[in-house]
């Protein structure tokens, strides 16, 4: 399953985005070292209506109760 705008948490905390998107492309992952595990993703906060940049690493999906 795919969705268009991508909601994670940050591991270790109460923050929730979305992942931030060009429109009309994937997300885009900045590599931050050779490794690419390494790499970061912007993360759009619609409260405070910032963008933050997290690794991949300490963001996990947030999934919509079904229904």
């Amino acid at each position: 399953m795919s969705y268009k705008f991508r909601t994670v948490k940050v591991r270790g905390t109460d923050l929730v985005g979305t992942i931030a998107r060009k429109h009309g492309s994937p997300a885009e992952i900045y590599e931050t070292a050779k490794d690419p595990s390494t790499s970061v993703v912007p993360v759009y906060f619609q409260e405070t209506g910032e963008v933050r940049f997290f690794d991949r690493s300490v963001l996990e999906d947030v999934v919509a109760p079904a229904g």
